[in-house]
């Protein structure tokens, strides 16, 4: 009986082996040989967010990216981190590398209720030009029941570690770091690099979140706000047809991210210059972050720095400017009654000037 059972157990084990070394060719063993412990390492960090690894397996979303000519996870050094609690594939952190370390290194994080996925098409181009990029998954985001990771009480430092783990992870990537995001992604991104002066070479900021609409700045100061917060939030839903991100915002994690807005701004108060070269896209008529939060954050600038500032008369929304296109018609939204404008998923009309301002920034 007792070599019967370890015999199983062996079986066991052998199994386990063989399937790891299956889906680790699916999840991360693409990165070139003396980059293979940073996909290692890049996916183990993830597993207490997103579950146990899984294969990252053709979505049908994956299906129709790779028709519209976005192989994003299919070129070769690149990886995408999948788990079990992962809603899709697209939803997933990935890096995207080259054979060898490039000068800049790349790190992008996204914003509040939504997933890498909003960062896709802005990698993609960034690697096309010679960048190794990296675009993180925020705890709390791309899986279906985040609410206890958007109500604990230690979020803000939850995602402040995140961002040093994964820049950590994949410092060796490149000589230059440049780190970055879309929205919160990119007041994490400040916030870091506020922190760092001395070991950051560049910030990268897409619509990003350094102030919010003012009557939201208003009621987080109201006594117990983060407490009412989460009974408004209840049971947080993130089921939606939009698969790469959630219906609504948590107001909890919208409070958490305004400490950290505070805590950018009184820093940015009392600088004296920030002398790291900053590239900044942001819209006239954004309305969940106003510009003038970049504006104040390019006001101390003293380095080259690049502000793309789009019309108000071209009405980019702030989910909208980091979209083109290609990605537009893979989340296929067509909302008959919408409430207001900025509920459409429409791609950035100048998606591709903002693109080619952000490639010359990097080429200084």
């Amino acid at each position: 009986m007792f070599l019967f059972r370890c015999v199983v157990l062996l079986f066991g084990m052998l199994i386990s082996v063989l399937s790891f070394a299956s889906m680790s060719g699916t999840l991360y063993s693409t990165l070139s040989g003396a980059n293979n412990h940073i996909s290692n390492e890049f996916a183990q960090l993830h597993i207490p967010w997103i579950g146990s690894l899984t294969p990252c397996i053709d979505y049908p979303i994956t299906k129709q990216l790779t028709a519209k000519k976005m192989p994003i996870l299919a070129l070769d050094n690149s990886i995408q981190v999948c788990g079990e609690l992962l809603r899709n594939a697209g939803n997933a952190p990935f890096i995207l590398a080259h054979a060898q370390p490039t000068k800049k290194l790349i790190v992008l994080f996204h914003g509040l209720s939504d997933s890498p996925y909003y960062l896709r098409s802005i990698a993609q181009e960034l690697h096309a030009k010679g960048h190794t990029v990296v675009v993180g998954l925020l705890p709390g985001h791309g899986v279906n029941n985040p609410t206890a990771i958007l109500h604990d009480p230690q979020l803000a430092q939850i995602w402040r570690e995140y961002v040093q783990q994964v820049i950590a992870t994949v410092r060796e990537l490149g000589t230059e770091l440049y780190v970055g995001g879309f929205s919160s992604g990119g007041t994490l991104a400040t916030d870091y690099m506020l922190d760092h002066l001395a070991n950051v070479d560049g910030l990268m900021l897409f619509s990003g979140a350094l102030r919010l609409a003012e009557n939201a700045e208003t009621l987080s100061k109201i006594p117990f706000a983060k407490w009412i917060s989460k009974i408004i939030d209840g049971d947080y839903v993130t089921t939606s047809q939009n698969p790469f991100k959630y219906p609504e915002i948590s107001n909890h994690a919208a409070l958490i991210l305004m400490d950290i807005i505070r805590s950018v701004r009184k820093r940015l108060d009392t600088t004296s210059g920030i002398n790291i070269p900053i590239f900044a896209a942001h819209s006239q008529y954004d309305q969940i972050t106003p510009i003038l939060g970049i504006q104040e954050l390019i006001s101390v600038a003293i380095a080259p720095h690049t502000l793309f500032e789009i019309a108000e008369s071209m009405h980019v929304c702030h989910a909208n400017l980091p979209l083109n296109q290609a990605q537009v018609s893979v989340i296929g939204l067509d909302d008959p009654n919408p409430l207001a404008n900025c509920d459409v998923v429409k791609a950035n009309p100048v998606y591709g000037h903002m693109m080619a301002m952000a490639v010359n920034f990097l080429a200084q």
